[in-house]
């Protein structure tokens, strides 16, 4: 309904009371993010998007990070947790993690030294790399050379056999500032579009914002085209 320009009543869970919300409107726009664990479970709503995102963290970074959140922000036992963990590790493998594979773009952060992950304490920081896998992408040789060249990142790249797959494994300390100047040079027009200033953050975040950002342009091209 939202892609054929319709406004439509929507509800999300609030994970603040465990309850889902009251319905709200939402209106038609010209960019439409749908956002969730299921969003490309359907095939009906995979036909409606132009680009279709899927976030492939690493389990064990994952689970530190579930740890981390649960034990000493929010008090839970870590038996209780790694239970829930336990608990729901079928439901993902058999409904979540198979979306992967209908993604144009996979993001998937990987820690550096998996042994970082042992322990739940900020002595040591954790260093991470972000692993980033498209089909049927062209830019990723621009995106190779604005990454190293503008944010003086390590950068390798592999290809499928048919040229058509591409894995970009990114590694180094981003700066906010150097990722707004190198979404700048990716896609200028994209810039444009947009209505709010763009927030970049630094590290790897930053990272996952602009090669989003060089993807969605793709896409427009596409859709122009």
């Amino acid at each position: 309904a939202l892609t054929d320009g319709k406004s439509v009543l929507s509800r999300y869970y609030d994970h603040k009371t465990g309850k889902m919300s009251r319905p709200s409107m939402v209106d038609s726009n010209d960019f439409i993010i749908a956002s969730g664990l299921h969003a490309l479970y359907l095939s009906g709503l995979r036909e409606c998007y132009n680009l279709k995102i899927y976030l492939g963290i690493d389990e064990g970074l994952r689970r530190h990070f579930k740890l981390k959140r649960d034990v000493l922000k929010r008090g839970h036992s870590v038996e209780r947790v790694l239970g829930s963990l336990e608990k729901r590790g079928l439901d993902s493998e058999r409904f979540i993690r198979p979306q992967s594979g209908h993604a144009d773009l996979i993001l998937s952060l990987q820690p550096i030294h998996p042994r970082m992950l042992e322990g739940l304490d900020d002595k040591h920081p954790l260093l991470l790399k972000l692993v980033v896998n498209t089909q049927n992408g062209f830019n990723e040789l621009s995106i190779h050379r604005v990454l190293v060249g503008v944010c003086g990142l390590r950068v390798d790249i592999a290809t499928g056999n048919d040229g058509s797959d591409v894995q970009m494994t990114i590694e180094g300390e981003a700066l906010a500032a150097d990722i707004a100047m190198a979404a700048k040079i990716l896609c200028p027009s994209v810039l444009e579009f947009l209505d709010i200033t763009p927030k970049w953050q630094d590290g790897m975040l930053g990272l996952m914002q602009l090669v989003t950002l060089s993807h969605i342009s793709q896409a427009l091209t596409r859709r122009f085209i």
